[in-house]
This record gives structure tokens, C-alpha cells and sequence, in this order.
């Protein structure tokens, strides 16, 4: 009976000490996602002009230099939305090269006017799978993403993937699975595209990330034991006591 009641007491124990080292390798993880995200809002300002050996890079250089947005990001926006595919849709009805839905689309041609001197009716899908246009649009949508974020470039993404809802509802980027690879997925084709040594804290925070994971699956798996040996034990009692 002793022997029992100390086996389940060094389970609570090791439970303790599970939850303890999870909060604090969530901690830890937290701290470098934030390092991640402070360093890259000082890397989105700093102007580099896409290769040309790019596609579009003429007129991503040339709108993203309007809009005061490092060319790069706008460049591994696109390989990210839609690979350099000019007519990807997505299966939430996103269209083009940076992936934009109609009503998006409707809302920044209204103070840009981008479609009006091509028709007179409404923008169409004629407008949405035009390189040009759909980059213009893009940008724009960004840049007011960036100003309602107040310069900061990683919720303008976050925005950008998840929408501004998201973003507000959550004050800051929602625990979205796809909008974090999507950030992470943005950061990298960045550096990567300029051939910079990867990003001194990415390394960091995903050796983290995954540990972080690990104690989870480990505080699981130890808990439901634990739950399991408890649930035994009072069965056992109450199986005794109707004896």
C-alpha cells in the first residue's frame, strides 16, 4: 500500500516538473519567435531591389520603391501566395500572383483606382490575373496593413494571411499554424534570396519550438497515466467496498 502510494506521488512529481520545464521551454520558444519578428521589422525597410533574373522584378522594385517596402519581401510574398503563378486561385477564391480576394481587391481599387481606366464595369478576373495590377493591388493592401499596424511588418503579414480580424481579436498574430509557417516561410525566402547566412535566431527558435513539442507529447503521455493509475486505484476501492 505504502509502496503504491509513493509510485503515484513520484508520478505527480515528474507530472510537476513535466509542466514546469514545458511552460519554460514555451517561454523560451516565445522569446525567440519575438527576436525572429523584431529583427526582420528592421530588415523590411532596408531597400533591396529584386534580380532581375526574378519575374516581375521591374515592377515589383518599381511599386514596392513607391510604397517604401523592401522589394525582397513583396518578392517572397509572391513565391509564397503563389509561386510566381499569375493565374492561382485558391480554394478560399484568392486570386493571382499575391493571392487576393475580390472584396480586398474592391476595397483598394476604390482609393487607388487601378481598374478604371482599363473598364468602366467592375474589376473582373480579367483584372485579378494581371501581373501588374495584382502586384500594384497587393502592395497597396500591404502598405495599409503596415500603416494600420503602425510600421510593424510582421502583424501586416500576419494580417495579410489571417486578416485584420484575426489579428485584433488575437492583439497580435493569432496562434495560427499556417499564419506562423507562412511569417517564418516569408522570413526565409527573404534571406535566403539575398544569400545571407540564415537568420541567427531562426536556427534557435525551431530547436526550441521542437522541444517545446516534445514536452507536450511527454506531459500527455505522462498525465494520462497518471490518470489511468488513478482511475485504477479508485475502481479497485470501490469494487472492495461492495464486497
Amino acid at each position: 500500500m505504502r509502496r503504491r502510494l509513493l509510485k503515484n506521488w513520484y508520478i505527480m512529481l515528474f507530472l510537476v516538473v513535466e509542466l514546469m520545464f514545458y511552460e519554460f521551454t514555451g517561454y523560451v520558444t516565445n522569446r525567440y519567435h519575438q527576436a525572429v519578428w523584431d529583427e526582420f521589422n528592421q530588415y523590411a525597410y532596408t531597400i533591396h531591389e529584386v534580380d532581375a533574373k526574378v519575374p516581375y522584378a521591374e515592377i515589383i522594385n518599381r511599386y514596392a520603391h513607391e510604397a517604401g517596402i523592401n522589394p525582397q519581401i513583396i518578392a517572397s510574398v509572391i513565391q509564397v501566395e503563389s509561386s510566381f503563378r499569375p493565374q492561382a486561385v485558391s480554394t478560399a477564391g484568392a486570386y493571382g500572383l499575391m493571392q487576393i480576394m475580390p472584396e480586398t481587391w474592391w476595397q483598394v481599387n476604390k482609393v487607388i483606382k487601378v481598374c478604371d481606366e482599363r473598364q468602366k464595369s467592375e474589376c473582373s478576373t480579367a483584372c485579378y490575373y494581371n501581373p501588374e495590377l495584382n502586384i500594384r493591388i497587393g502592395i497597396a493592401y500591404l502598405s495599409q496593413l503596415l500603416k494600420k499596424y503602425h510600421g510593424n511588418m510582421v502583424l501586416a503579414l500576419a494580417a495579410y494571411n489571417a486578416g485584420p480580424g484575426a489579428v485584433d481579436r488575437h492583439d497580435g498574430i493569432p496562434p495560427y499554424a499556417e499564419t506562423v509557417y507562412y511569417i517564418k516561410g516569408i522570413i526565409m525566402d527573404s534571406y535566403h534570396s539575398e544569400n545571407k547566412d540564415i537568420f541567427r535566431f531562426i536556427a534557435m527558435d525551431k530547436q526550441w519550438n521542437t522541444i517545446h513539442i516534445m514536452m507536450g507529447w511527454l506531459l500527455f503521455i505522462t498525465g494520462t497515466i497518471f490518470v489511468w493509475i488513478v482511475w485504477r486505484r479508485l475502481r479497485y476501492q470501490l469494487l472492495w467496498r461492495w464486497r
